[in-house]
């Protein structure tokens, strides 16, 4: 900003203020998910040390960081359902669509910039821009995991939220990967004021799922991440935990964005990962000891998820494998 943040808040709360209210009557989930992103990075930046005028840049960029969807048609933006591919291309110009709208503004060019840039990821492969670690502003990578934590803690018409230890999973499981390092380590340090704002309500009724089998499938996940070397299938999962094999994949995906074949295979994939970096097990014990036979069909399902084969995952480090949407906010 050309002036102290801090005073320029104070010249423009009526400006902002009528921006999310526009917000709000166009989208009222928009606005109070911008509300609660703003609470948190309050809590963020004061654990990371931020100054007060870097604070206050940094309240205004979450307030105003989904300004963009303003744009974004209702057709997308108020879908009752997961977006295809091309809704989401829509959804994804929404970062720059922002940044197009607060830049023309002379005291937001630091807000802008920052709007432009929260769903950059710390690997390098986010939007717009494909910025990487560093190279992304520092507001910008706050907002990403609190807007993150946002994304996965709340209902949708055609999910319910997370619960708060799969959300924090999430979040560690994607550090270095999505977010900056440093920011996840703040926010797992103060996880429970993060996180206390979100009520343990009931999940609503809707057409599509049974609570019992929601929280059914919520405990198998559970189940998985903890015994992520099991050799379990996805009818002994299922029987484990007392439900049909098409309730687990619909309310799995449902839940966390992703079949729970796949996720099974993911864990059995880094299990094997693991074994050929810590030991010198040969691949096929490695591939039966993962649930797979015939360790050319392992090998063939290692490359696909790794990106290189077993051996030489023993040689040279893999690229890292594209990572699922179901964490990712919009």
């Amino acid at each position: 900003m050309t002036e102290p943040a801090a005073a320029s808040l104070l010249e423009y709360h009526d400006l902002i203020q009528s921006i999310i209210a526009a917000l709000d009557a166009r989208d009222a989930y928009t606005a109070q998910h911008s509300d609660r992103v703003a609470d948190m990075v309050l809590v963020l930046a004061h654990a990371l040390h931020l100054s007060e005028d870097e604070t206050t840049t940094l309240h205004i960029a979450a307030h105003l960081h989904d300004i963009g969807k303003i744009a974004v048609p209702d057709t997308v933006l108020r879908k009752a359902g997961p977006l295809t591919d091309t809704e989401w291309e829509e959804m994804r110009r929404h970062p720059m669509t922002g940044y197009e709208i607060l830049r023309k503004v002379g005291q937001f060019q630091q807000v802008a910039v920052i709007v432009r840039h929260h769903h950059e990821r710390w690997d390098g492969r986010g939007y717009p821009d494909k910025l990487a670690g560093a190279a992304i502003p520092p507001g910008a990578r706050i907002i990403a995991v609190a807007d993150s934590i946002d994304a996965m803690m709340s209902s949708r018409s055609y999910r319910p939220a997370m619960t708060a230890p799969v959300c924090r999973h999430e979040i560690e499981k994607n550090r270095g990967v999505m977010d900056d390092p440093q920011v996840v380590t703040a926010a797992l340090a103060h996880w429970d004021e993060l996180v206390g704002r979100y009520s343990k309500l009931e999940t609503p009724p809707t057409p599509y799922f049974d609570r019992l089998q929601l929280e059914h499938t919520r405990q198998a996940h559970d189940y998985l991440l903890v015994n992520q070397g099991s050799r379990i299938t996805l009818a002994e999962l299922a029987a484990r935990f007392r439900l049909s094999q098409s309730s687990l994949k619909i309310c799995f995906k449902a839940l966390y964005g992703v079949p729970v074949a796949s996720y099974l295979r993911g864990l059995r994939m880094d299990t094997a990962a693991n074994l050929l970096r810590s030991s010198d097990l040969p691949v096929a014990e490695i591939a039966h000891r993962v649930g797979y036979e015939d360790p050319s069909r392992f090998a063939a399902a290692f490359r696909r998820h790794t990106g290189c084969r077993p051996t030489e995952l023993r040689r040279v480090p893999c690229p890292t494998p594209p990572k699922s949407e179901g964490n990712a906010s919009a």
